[in-house]
């Protein structure tokens, strides 16, 4: 992470130092060719300016009097703030010849056939110099000129004033980015080795650890959702554990009955005359277990998704109408009022083996805990777009506290066996999956002492059918 974030930084910073020297190079000649430019047009000016006096002032024999030539050259130069402003003399047979001045180097630079009316760079005493050169003829001398040369040792707009601060600026820029990029990595990157750290202990099996949660950037973020997961693990192994100690429990009990009445008939201390109860004992205790395995295969397959739906249209009154047929013996056994209200609902997609069990898990778990005389009452009804199936019964009721934990294995059962012994604990939670699986929801609401009523609604037509699962 850290080495990620420092070579992304250099690569930007590199790229935008890059950038910049493109740009400068650019801003560069730009500026040398408006300096050009100005020069271009002052010694223009200049040149026309000076020419006139030139021409006027020029000797025509040697030895005669060039002062006003020299103090032209030299008040141009001041004006015009040239470094170089220089004249001489040129006819067609005698060559350039110097007007009487102290000197014209920049003239000398050129050679004897000087570029004339464009800038060019040259060189003098190894420092290079712009310069601009005018011939002006001479309308009373036959081939004869005078060039009017002007230099600059420095262009008219300094480039150097923008171009190494710039560069200075962005080096310095670079190299802070640098230096903060690689504090900011290594500062995330230690925070980051912690949450590691707490990873690798969770791995091991201490779900206690959590990361730190200082600041308030996506790695703080990061963390506290590592936090929330590490919560919910550990929550999850709780629950396991307690799960895992529940199925103990339930599997104990009969076992311990079963193991009880097989030695005492391998001992021979059974009479005859109770063989039939002992076989009734034995018999109930095998169907807990069966059931007991049953419905923790089930609720696994359900929470791994590993099962399979096969909707079809299906006349849901009338099926559920034949599940409560199957469960008014064992009503009538528990002298509990089954009270079907089935309205007509039409044909609906869905899995009827699913149904059946959503329907016998609620009707076996209302009649669990409804006491003698009481009521279970199972009602049909469509509802807008969806089909709603409610189980209400009038056992003890569930706590407010508890309703947000009912789907939860064995957690009525844990908390309410004292009521019911019997059963799996499971059947709430098988329901909760089944009809979630089903496209549907499911809610429960219970008045203490009064009964509870368990909620669920189904899709009218079709999306149950868009869950395959095998």
């Amino acid at each position: 992470m850290r080495r990620q974030v420092l070579w992304s930084v250099l690569a930007v910073a590199a790229v935008t130092l890059l950038a910049a020297l493109i740009a400068g190079a650019a801003i560069r000649r730009n500026l040398i060719a408006e300096s050009e430019a100005e020069l271009l047009r002052q010694a223009e000016a200049t040149a026309t300016l000076i020419g006139s006096s030139v021409r006027q002032n020029l000797p025509s024999a040697e030895g005669e009097d060039v002062a006003p030539v020299a103090r032209t050259l030299e008040i141009a130069k001041a004006i015009g703030g040239h470094d170089f402003v220089e004249a001489g003399f040129v006819n067609a047979a005698a060559g350039r010849t110097r007007i009487d001045l102290p000197a014209t180097p920049l003239l000398d630079s050129l050679g004897s056939d000087p570029p004339l009316d464009q800038v060019t760079a040259t060189e003098i005493e190894g420092e290079p110099v712009l310069a601009y050169v005018r011939a002006l003829p001479l309308g009373t001398r036959a081939n004869a000129k005078v060039l009017v040369a002007i230099g600059r040792t420095e262009p008219m707009l300094a480039t150097n004033l923008l171009m190494r601060p710039m560069l200075i600026s962005l080096g310095v820029g670079a190299l802070l980015t640098v230096l903060l990029a690689s504090l900011v990595a290594g500062r995330v990157g230690k925070r980051l080795d912690r949450l590691a750290d707490a990873s690798a202990a969770i791995a091991a099996g201490d779900f206690s650890v959590r990361a730190p949660e200082t600041g308030s950037d996506d790695v703080t973020r990061l963390g506290a959702a590592f936090n929330d997961m590490a919560e919910q693990l550990e929550d999850g192994r709780r629950r396991e554990r307690d799960f895992l100690m529940s199925v103990g429990h339930d599997l104990r009990t009969p076992l311990t009955t079963m193991r009880g009445y097989a030695e005492a008939l391998d001992a021979g201390e059974i009479e005859a005359d109770d063989l039939g109860r002992v076989g009734g004992v034995l018999r109930r205790q095998t169907d807990r277990l069966s059931r007991l395995v049953e419905d923790l295969t089930l609720l696994s397959r359900l929470e791994a998704r590993e099962f399979t739906m096969r909707p079809e249209e299906v006349d849901l009154s009338a099926h559920v109408s034949g599940l409560i047929e199957g469960q008014s013996e064992r009503a009538d056994d528990l002298r509990v009022k089954l009270v079907p209200d089935l309205k007509e609902v039409g044909m609906i997609v869905v899995d009827p083996d699913r149904i059946s069990q959503v329907v016998g898990n609620l009707l076996d778990n209302a009649l669990r805990y409804t006491p003698e005389g009481g009521a279970v009452t199972m009602t049909l009804r469509q509802d807008a777009d969806v089909v709603v199936l409610e189980v209400a019964d009038t056992g003890p009721g569930i706590d407010r506290e508890d309703l947000a934990h009912v789907f939860e294995r064995l957690y009525v059962a844990q908390r309410y066996r004292p009521v019911r012994p019997e059963g799996s604990g499971l059947g709430l939670s098988i329901v909760n999956e089944l009809v979630h699986a089903l496209g549907g929801s499911i809610a429960v609401d219970s008045v203490l002492g009064s009964g509870t009523t368990v909620s669920v609604a189904l899709p009218c037509r079709g999306d149950s059918g868009s869950s395959q699962h095998s």
